[in-house]
């Protein structure tokens, strides 16, 4: 008995260990999160994470972002900055000695300065350090600010994917369409975790981001009684400071509406919806993530949720009922991948030096995953056609009346002809292609295809869908469908006419060939995209060594090395083409670049692509309105060039940075080549490179224009070579440069040269231009990196303002020059500014003032004249003129000044009038803004019952009675600052002139004063005149200006006036109101609106237009506008919305809704009796068109009145 008991042991133990030999670790993951700050100068979790676990080929370590706290790391002039990367060190050489362990670093929040302004910098900034370090095996991922996805393969059975999450919830700069990104918009960026999960449906996929899909914690609104009581404790952990009552305000508001950090968020839950519901049916998936200050194991019916943000801090975490394991400790999460396809969860907690495995479950066996259906389709062999006669859309047909009218008939035709196309066959052209990506821009779709040597091609859709270039809320209306039958506007063919020409001025570009998709099973995830759909097959990379480089990419080495010039004669030789043939979309993402070895360094050459839209006209009446007013770039392919300043707008940025050297002679020079280049000959060619079908309809019209464009291009393009010359900005490198302006025959000459690291002299010159003031307004100087030079010789006097931003390192400025200089750099730097020098010197301890933006450029706003309209009861329509300037400037935040002007006339017998004026000119002193309001009303129509919170409304006088007409003259001048981006204070000087006319008020309440607890009927009537001060404070922090669904909008209002005659009386008063707004979510019907308000008069005399009123107009919707006037008010009241549905139609979508309202208030006045609170209720319906206008149709109920209240937007209210 004993020895089959042994004999049994033994074979137990022998299977054991032959099943524990075959399922060993084929990967272990290691898991740290928000691990930016050390403890003591050491790293408690990282040392913990590197005892525990054999760091080797088999163990990747991911950081799961904020991998320094508080906002990121700080560029390396700041003094501190030895200090600020020390986190990221440490985490950096968990894997020191070991060179096989691969670590990943995945942005958070705090790597993006906190998800501020410079966020995007800040994050750049990180990538740049880990990239110096030069280790291979340390990656920062999505690289470049992009939002990824990113997949890495771990081995042949895991697969990792990494989004970076911030950059989706990122409410400033970031990279978009116009970046290097691989995938540029959220929906590229779906369909490719879309791609990257159905090829790898067999293998375990890691999803991880920064922010939790699922949480417990802080984030996910989960706040204790310490917080109730303490509130200050989540920002400082000793500030015990308590607040009863008052402390619930910030738990509760937050727990329910949530930060842009907090899942609660309509940022971050739409977030989460997006991208889970490409997610869901893909079993293998689990979710990593940190942002949470403790370890949480999440797992649902349908994932895995693992939560290991405990790198350094903790903070609280509750349990729900899919809650596995929950700790609020710091420490940190492993995943071990077995040979036989089980995961393992390993969480340890760390406290000080001790680890402890605290908790360790299989949570996913993917040996199971059941096997995704089959294209049957995939298995019948596919016979192809040569070729096929169709139209290149269908979508364009002929249109009749109005909408011809409107849309005009444009290239209909061409569009509509039966064309002959040869049948792509992607197994067989070019020797066959394999696919390698999706792409496309703002309306196409495109494939990057590669063949047998290979060689990248695209592929091209030629019709568009303009739903992704229009915003969300006018999609599906009657505006897509008026924007995609305005691509009929587009010529389908130019593409194969401007090769020609492309050709003839020696522009490297592709020769487009036209296809036709069938269904063919062979394009597998993309078959329904480009099933029987027409495209065009170019060669990506058109030039001699077949290597293209991307805008983005050209600028970093251009700033990285000043050996590296852009071919500016080469560029501008391409730009007379886009002028020719009107090809108003030239944005930087439309070119690549070719490179030539100078033997100095790269020389990079331009090649254009995408020439959608070329020979672009529309004959409608919408287009060509646009075209006059707000989008001159739209004039067209026309006989005559038009606007030719405004048919730059989409490359405004980077015509000025790429062709900044080319002087006036030279620009000149290259356009007369050019034209000499487009003879008759080639002119012809062009128009007979159409199919021979399109022919009949094109030809002869373009080769017609083609030639009138040429005899005005010379001249327009000097146009608009002044143009882009009236600021000029002139950049250096990374590397050290001397700049030096010198007088040229009365003209200001700039050169830069190269100063050699090994010599140190300045005898290879990177840039020579002469800059005239008759074209030439301001000249920007950046230094960038490096020790660089800046000299201006004693005889420059011109009166071309001179900017030099000397950028990061020890810059030396010796400035002789009489002209206007400025000078900007960081203070903390040893700068040398020469004593003789004669500057305005800008030198800030904030780094920022270093900073270089490419994308800064925008056009001015002049709108003269503007028609204004207005009404009111007594003097009916009033119309007028008015104007609308606004101008932008250099480090002008948003603009650098905006004047607006109306006059409104009456040309009833009242004959009344009023002029109104508001200046805004910002940074006019330092970083405060200065605010002109100035108002002449003559007379302002208003209503007054009298004061008191009791006045009676006596509606036998009817409300005429009650109104009253007067005369006045206002103006404030404000100092504003704006310390954060959510506040502005504002304080000045006021003034306001009152005088009135017994006639206009004979027979109403102000010839009546018995009934209006007024005293002095001498005083109503006598001129009045005030000065004194004002003082503004305006919070805005709301998710919307025009529709705000959460936030807070707090305005409060103090002003002190003295009486300037003997008529009036001093004044102080001081009005607050806030309202707050608040939804749960961004997909919940309900919404609702809370305003409570107060103000009050210090004095115990002040006049009726001086008092504090509520109403109809400010507050109390029940009662008639200004119903109740007196020396003190409060009041408080909420609304409440519930969306019924989303109207679909395309004439008019929105979104419709009831509203329902209760509000009270109540004002004082000395001497009179008081009363008691007055209410008001009601209701109506609200319609948000296209979420561009708010419509809303109400009734308020009170003790006296039902009123009928009518909006339409913010500029029209109707009671009645």
């Amino acid at each position: 008995m004993r020895l089959k008991a042994w004999l049994f042991t033994c074979l137990v133990i022998f299977f054991t260990n032959a099943i524990a030999q075959q399922d060993t670790i084929q990967a272990t993951i290691v898991l740290i999160g928000d691990a930016g700050e050390l403890t003591n100068g050491k790293h408690p979790v990282v040392d913990a994470a590197k005892k525990t676990v054999k760091m080797d080929e088999k163990t990747t370590v991911l950081y799961l972002g904020d991998n320094l706290y508080k906002t990121g790391l700080p560029d390396d002039a700041v003094p501190n900055f030895a200090i600020a990367k020390a986190p990221l060190d440490s985490q950096i050489h968990i894997t020191r000695g070991n060179t096989k362990t691969k670590v990943y670093f995945i942005p958070g929040n705090h790597d993006w300065a906190n998800g501020g302004k410079n966020g995007y910098q800040s994050i750049l900034r990180v990538q740049d350090y880990i990239d110096i370090l030069g280790n291979e095996m340390v990656k920062m991922l999505p690289r470049d600010g992009c939002g990824g996805p990113e997949e890495v393969k771990i081995n042949d059975d895991i697969t990792l994917v990494m989004m970076d999450s911030q950059w989706w919830i990122h409410e400033y700069d970031k990279p978009g369409v116009e970046s290097d990104c691989p995938f540029k918009t959220k929906a590229e960026m779906l369909t490719e975790l879309d791609e990257i999960l159905a090829k790898n449906s067999k293998k375990l996929i890691l999803f991880a981001t920064h922010h939790p899909f699922k949480s417990y914690g802080p984030h996910g609104g989960y706040f204790t009684l310490k917080q109730h009581i303490f509130p200050f404790t989540d920002a400082k952990p000793n500030l015990y400071i308590p607040l009863p009552v008052l402390g619930s305000v910030y738990p509760l508001t937050r727990a329910v509406f949530g930060t842009a950090q907090d899942i609660q968020h309509p940022f971050y839950q739409s977030m989460i919806r997006d991208i889970s519901d490409v997610i869901k049916g893909n079993p293998n998936v689990v979710y990593l993530a940190g942002h949470e200050h403790g370890l949480q194991m999440i797992q649902d019916s349908s994932y895995n949720y693992i939560v290991s943000g405990g790198g350094c801090k903790m903070s609280r975490v509750s349990k729900s009922k899919n809650t596995k394991y929950a700790k609020e400790s710091t420490g940190f999460v492993t995943l071990q991948v077995s040979t036989n396809k089980n995961v393992k969860v390993n969480f340890y907690e760390v406290n000080g030096d001790s680890v402890k495995k605290a908790y360790t479950q299989n949570i996913l066996d993917f040996s199971k995953i059941p096997e995704l259906p089959k294209d049957t389709l995939r298995d019948v062999e596919f016979v192809y056609k040569d070729t096929v006669v169709i139209s290149a859309s269908d979508e364009f047909k002929h249109p009749r009346g109005f909408r011809k009218f409107m849309i005009g008939e444009n290239y209909r035709k061409t569009w509509n002809e039966p064309v002959s196309f040869k049948i792509f066959n992607i197994n067989k052209e070019q020797g066959g292609f394999i696919i390698k990506s999706l792409g496309g821009g703002k309306q196409t779709k495109s494939l990057k295809l590669e063949d047998k040597n290979g060689k990248e091609w695209s592929l091209r859709t030629l019709e568009k869908d303009p739903e992704k270039a229009l915003p969300v809320n006018l999609r599906g209306t009657l505006a897509q469908d008026v924007v995609k039958d305005a691509i009929s506007a587009s010529d389908p063919y130019s593409p194969l006419a401007v090769a020609v020409l492309a050709k003839a001025a020696g522009i490297p570009a592709a020769a487009p060939k036209f296809f036709f998709v069938p269904d063919d099973p062979s394009l597998g995830y993309y078959r329904p995209l480009f099933a029987n759909k027409v495209v065009t097959l170019e060669d990506r990379d058109p030039v001699p060594d077949g290597d293209t480089k991307s805008t983005y990419s050209v600028l970093n080495k251009l700033y990285e090395d000043n050996d590296d010039k852009i071919d500016q004669p080469a560029l501008l030789n391409a730009r007379m083409l886009d002028i020719l043939v009107a090809d108003f979309d030239r944005h930087a993402d439309q070119w690549k670049w070719g490179t030539k070895d100078t033997g100095k360094g790269k020389l990079y050459y331009p090649v254009p692509r995408d020439r959608d839209q070329a020979f672009f006209k529309s004959d409608g009446l919408l287009i060509g309105y646009l075209s006059r007013r707000r989008m001159a770039f739209l004039k067209g392919f026309t006989k005559k060039i038009k606007k030719i300043n405004a048919f730059g707008f989409a490359s405004r940025d980077f015509d000025r940075s790429f062709l900044n050297a080319v002087d006036e002679k030279k620009w000149k020079e290259v356009a007369e080549a050019f034209v000499a280049k487009m003879t008759d000959d080639v002119i012809v060619e062009a128009g007979n490179a159409y199919p021979p079908e399109i022919k009949p309809l094109r030809t002869a019209k373009v080769i017609e224009t083609l030639k009138r464009r040429r005899e005005q291009l010379v001249e327009q393009s000097l146009k608009y070579y002044r143009f882009i010359s009236r600021d000029v900005v002139i950049h250096g490198s990374n590397d050290a440069e001397f700049f030096h302006l010198s007088n040229d025959s009365g003209e200001v000459n700039v050169k830069v040269y190269k100063i050699s690291k090994e010599k140190r002299d300045t005898t290879y010159l990177l840039y020579n231009r002469n800059f005239t003031k008759k074209v030439t307004d301001e000249l920007r100087l950046f230094g960038l990196n490096g020790n660089d030079k800046f000299y201006i010789d004693e005889d420059v006097d011109s009166r071309i303002k001179v900017r030099i931003i000397g950028g990061k390192g020890l810059d030396t400025f010796d400035i002789q020059g009489s002209n206007r200089t400025h000078i900007y750099d960081f203070n903390a730097e040893k700068n040398v500014v020469l004593e003789s020098s004669r500057t305005n010197n800008h030198f800030s301890s904030d780094v920022n003032v270093n900073s270089f933006n490419d994308s800064r450029y925008q056009y001015d706003r002049v709108h003269i004249p503007r028609v204004n309209a207005g009404f009111n009861a007594e003097d009916g329509i009033l119309l007028g003129v008015g104007f609308w300037i606004r101008r932008f400037g250099f480090r002008k935040d948003p603009y650098a000044y905006d004047h607006k002007f109306g006059a409104l006339i009456a040309p009833s017998k009242n004959a009344a009038y009023q002029f109104k004026y508001r200046g805004e000119m910002n940074q006019l002193f330092a970083k405060k803004d200065l605010i002109i309001n100035a108002e002449f009303v003559n007379p302002t129509l208003n209503s007054f019952f009298g004061i008191g919170n009791k006045t009676e409304f006596d509606k036998d006088k009817g409300v005429d009675f009650y109104r009253v007409r007067y005369k006045y003259i206002s103006g404030d001048v404000l100092l504003r600052g704006r310390p954060i981006d959510f506040l502005q204070l504002s304080a000045g000087p006021t003034f306001y002139h009152y005088w009135n006319d017994y006639r206009d008020n004979e027979s109403k309440i102000l010839a009546n004063i018995a009934g209006s607890s007024l005293n002095d009927s001498l005083r109503i009537f006598s001129n009045k005149m005030y000065a004194g001060l004002r003082a503004r404070m305006d919070i805005d922090y709301t998710n919307s200006e025009l529709f705000p669904t959460r936030g807070v909008r707090w305005i409060t209002d103090f002003s002190r006036l003295y009486a300037l005659n003997e008529k009036s009386y001093s004044l102080t008063k001081i009005t607050t109101d806030m309202t707050i707004y608040a939804k749960v979510s961004d997909i919940s019907k309900f919404s609702s609106v809370l305003r409570v308000g107060a103000g009050h008069i210090f004095n115990e005399n002040y006049d009726f237009f001086q008092a504090v009123n509520l109403g109809s107009n400010n507050f109390l919707r029940g009662f008639r506008k200004n119903r109740f006037s007196g020396k003190t008010m409060f009041y408080a009241g909420t609304d409440l919305k519930y969306s019924l549905f989303r109207a679909k139609s395309k004439l008019l979508s929105g979104d419709v809704g009831m509203i329902g309202f209760y509000e009270l208030g109540r004002v004082w006045a000395k001497g009179l009796p008081n009363g008691s609170f007055h209410h008001s209720y009601g209701g109506g319906l609200y319609f948000a068109p296209f979420d561009l206008l708010l419509i809303s149709a109400t009734v308020g109920f009170s003790e006296e009145s039902v009123l009928f209240n009518f909006t339409l937007g913010t500029k029209f209210n109707l009671t009645f």
